[in-house]
């Protein structure tokens, strides 16, 4: 019984570190046009064009959280510790800040979006009346793993974690979600999955244990509640 409960905690650990970082890279590609009139500039991105196809690049990772001064409430099963409170900010350009408490551990987390990835700055358990870190404090962090990958497509991983999953339907207590964004975590014993939904961020975590000759032991943090400024 301490094995399966060790096991279990190292699996909900895992779900809330998310993923492990690599190097950014850019997704923004450029295509020259044929050379057919020297004077003809239609066909040829602009560099208006090309800062334009950058922003939502960068618009579209960064809609996989929830808005600034956002707040939500996730429904727990399966552990004590599954259920989950969080609060959103963004203080600066590309970066997201997130305190959640679970009952038992108050967590901040730094998040930022650096080319084709959002990179894990900090993860740290911190005071309940812990303040949002200053711009230069956030400058000065180093990224420790990375959280999500573009392109957000099925098939494109970042260390043990691959997206699965496009357009997933997830019933939670808040609502029906559609074209949900699935990414896994498979090992032998046990898979982690996170859901993800635009202007939403994670709407379930969930965790699945699996022991020979036992039964398998699910833990899920479920989407309940959203308060919007």
């Amino acid at each position: 019984m301490k094995r399966n409960l060790w096991f279990l905690m190292a699996a909900l650990l895992l779900v809330l570190a998310g993923c492990t970082s690599k190097p950014a890279t850019s997704i923004d590609g450029k295509t020259d046009a044929p050379e057919t009139n020297v004077n003809d500039t239609s066909d040829k991105p602009t560099e208006q064009d090309a800062n334009a196809n950058s922003e939502k690049t960068e618009v579209s990772l960064l809609d996989y959280f929830l808005p600034d001064g956002s707040a939500a409430h996730y429904k727990g099963e399966g552990n004590e510790f599954a259920e989950l409170d969080i609060t959103v900010a963004r203080p600066a350009q590309d970066y997201v800040v997130i305190h959640e408490n679970n009952g038992g551990s108050f967590v901040q987390k730094v998040y930022k979006l650096n080319g084709d990835e959002i990179q894990v700055l900090q993860e740290e358990h911190a005071e309940l009346d812990a303040g949002i870190p200053t711009t230069e404090e956030l400058k000065a962090m180093e990224p420790i793993r990375t959280y999500l990958k573009g392109p957000i497509e099925v098939g494109t991983t970042f260390d043990d974690w691959k997206i699965v999953e496009m357009n997933a339907s997830v019933e939670t207590p808040y609502q029906q979600f559609e074209d949900v964004v699935v990414i896994e975590q498979a090992e032998q014993d046990f898979v982690n999955r996170i859901y993800l939904v635009k202007d939403f961020g994670e709407i379930k975590r969930e965790s699945i244990m699996s022991m020979e000759g036992e039964e398998e032991f699910v833990v899920t943090s479920t989407l309940e509640t959203v308060t919007q400024p």
